[in-house]
């Protein structure tokens, strides 16, 4: 059987006008409501605000009926506050956050990765407190004050 470029473009056509209206239905059945649906309530529109030149004014309020009493006693005069206290006030710190090397030894780091400079190598036990912690790092500080970057894993605040 010989095939011509004759077929070949009567098959580009049938397939191009086959997806159009594939297509083409497509997104007209999500446009158009099927017949017998109701449609949603839609809400209604909030009424327009009067302007205030159109609003009466409220009426006054009724005055009281003239009853006779005791004439009005005056309100005793405040009390001045007594004077701020010069003693500062004393507040506990918040409690640390502590961790130790669960390791054999753990690479403190300058910064949290790591490619980051070692500071120094901690062995297994090494106390530290916990100042920040990022993505799986925590910021700690050694006993002699020295600062750096370990993985959380590291420490038995990560250990599972």
């Amino acid at each position: 059987m010989k095939h011509t470029s004759r077929d070949y473009l009567i098959g580009v056509l049938m397939l191009t006008l086959a997806v159009v209206l594939l297509f083409g239905c497509a997104t007209k059945s999500k446009t158009t409501q099927p017949e017998g649906t109701v449609e949603q309530a839609k809400p209604a529109p909030e009424p327009i605000a009067k302007s205030p030149e159109a609003t009466p004014p409220p009426p006054p309020p009724a005055s009281p009926s003239p009853k006779p009493s005791s004439p009005p006693q005056p309100s005793p005069p405040p009390q001045p506050s007594p004077p701020p206290s010069k003693t500062p006030e004393v507040t506990q710190p918040p409690a640390q956050r502590t961790t130790e090397i669960v390791l054999a030894s753990v690479n403190l780091r300058k910064e949290p990765s790591i490619k980051a400079k070692i500071v120094r190598v901690l062995k297994k036990g090494a106390k530290l407190i916990v100042l920040e912690e990022k993505l799986g790092w925590l910021r700690v500080q050694l006993e002699d004050g020295a600062e750096g970057w370990v993985g959380k894993s590291m420490t038995s605040e990560g250990a599972r």
